[in-house]
């Protein structure tokens, strides 16, 4: 067993250096995944297949660091949401569960539970650094995903890791130090499963967690600095540290398409007295079927909601529900930028899309942005112009902003204007 002292690699001096943050390029999805394109990412591997990539040493020196865990864990001591926490195990990366689970564990014990061979993880440990809550953000967006993105850390020494078991969400793991050994299920024994389970080898005792280890094809890899592997939520996996390892998980939460659906039939329901006061009273008796009255009022609210569901379909009425979806704050503890005071400029002033893509939709008389403060609304006769703007792959001076639309014959520069001051405040814009 190789021994590694912890205290050195993890010095508290260290954290007194503050590099400053790597500007995001809206390229953060593409150079994470690299070699594998974007495109092939998500049509055939992301929370479908497990997926496992070769890297250069130096592919994530910006994205984390030894350096930067101390700052983190320095900064992680005034941290008082419960989200965000430290657990330690002991186990080794079995082939079956460990009953001894993970216990919890403070900041001033973290180099003294390595040292004696706990793996450390630190739960949604971007709520300790900015920088790296921003880039998950920006994965999540470039991504278009609904659901929850954040990201934790572990560390292992030697010949420590965790036991088998699959998670609920889909997980990415970017070696960033060391070395780890990991045996995988290629696919999912559960897509999408609602809970975490660990293999305790043995039946499946009633409970549905999908194919047991023993059912599933399975590989493993030796993860290097720079490499990535990516699981589907309910893949089987167990890792194991290789003289030591450090790594980040940034994982992907799904959120029920029943959240995006419920306020359309809230709302649905309402509006309706039938809906509001629920099924009738009834003096029949209940001797085995339904009383009449009541089964009768089930069978219309069914139909009801049948013709709404349909009409919702043609009016495309699930636009706005999926647009807000990709803005409602994740509930990993990230929070959004403070909106930003319009600044005094001149005529020659550049700006630049700030975020890694402008995105826009058109929804009846609107066209709406998303964005990290919810979702901005513009008149629609403004698509041209955000397709202009959304085009535009260097800086630009309101005089030039406002000759695009004149050239196109579009809206006022009154109305081009008040989209660029509410663009910039929500920070969808930046002074170049």
């Amino acid at each position: 067993m190789k021994i590694t002292d912890f205290r050195s690699l993890l010095d508290p001096g260290a954290s007194q250096a503050s590099d400053a943050p790597t500007p995001l390029t809206g390229r953060e999805l593409e150079e994470l995944i690299s070699p594998v394109s974007c495109e092939d990412f998500v049509n055939s591997y992301f929370s479908r297949v497990s997926l496992s990539t070769k890297g250069h040493p130096q592919k994530f020196d910006k994205i984390f660091s030894w350096g930067k865990l101390a700052q983190a864990l320095v900064r992680g001591q005034k941290v008082s949401d419960g989200r965000y926490n430290i657990t330690a195990s002991f186990t080794g990366g079995e082939d079956t569960g460990n009953p001894r689970g993970m216990i919890k564990a403070t900041h001033d014990k973290v180099v003294e539970l390595l040292n004696a061979g706990a793996t450390i993880c630190i739960t949604n440990i971007h709520m300790a650094d900015p920088a790296l809550a921003q880039w998950a953000q920006a994965i999540r967006a470039q991504l278009n995903f609904t659901g929850t993105v954040g990201v934790n850390c572990y560390v292992s020494p030697d010949a420590s890791g965790l036991p088998m078991h699959y998670d609920k969400r889909v997980a990415t793991t970017l070696q960033i130090s060391g070395s780890k050994r990991w045996k995988f299920s290629t696919g999912a024994a559960k897509p999408w499963p609602n809970t975490n389970e660990a293999y305790q080898g043995g039946g499946k005792d009633g409970k549905d967690v999908g194919k047991l280890p023993p059912e599933m094809e399975f590989r493993e890899v030796e993860l290097n600095p720079g490499d990535v592997l990516c699981l589907p939520a309910g893949a089987w996996h167990s890792a194991r540290g290789i003289g030591h390892s450090l790594a980040l998980n940034i994982y992907f939460a799904p959120r029920s398409y029943l959240d995006q659906f419920m306020p359309l039939l809230q709302n649905f329901a309402a509006q309706s007295e039938a809906w509001r006061g629920g099924p009738p009273a009834t003096m029949e008796k209940i001797q085995g079927k339904m009383p009449k009255e009541v089964s009768a009022y089930m069978r219309e609210r069914l139909d009801e909601f049948h013709r709404m569901a349909k009409e919702a379909i043609n009016q495309d009425a699930l636009v706005a529900p999926w647009l807000n979806s990709l803005t409602h704050s994740p509930s990993s503890g990230w929070e959004p930028a403070p909106k930003l005071p319009l600044p005094e400029i001149s005529p020659d002033q550049r700006f630049s899309i700030a975020t890694p893509s402008l995105r826009f939709l058109e929804f009846k008389d609107k066209v709406m942005v998303p964005c990290d403060h919810g979702v901005l609304r513009f008149p629609v006769a403004l698509t041209p112009f955000l397709e202009r703007l959304a085009s535009t792959s260097t800086s630009f001076t309101v005089p030039e902003a406002l000759s695009w639309q004149q050239k196109s014959g579009g809206t006022s520069p009154d109305d081009i204007i008040t989209c660029l001051q509410n663009l910039y405040i929500n920070g969808v814009l930046r002074l170049a």
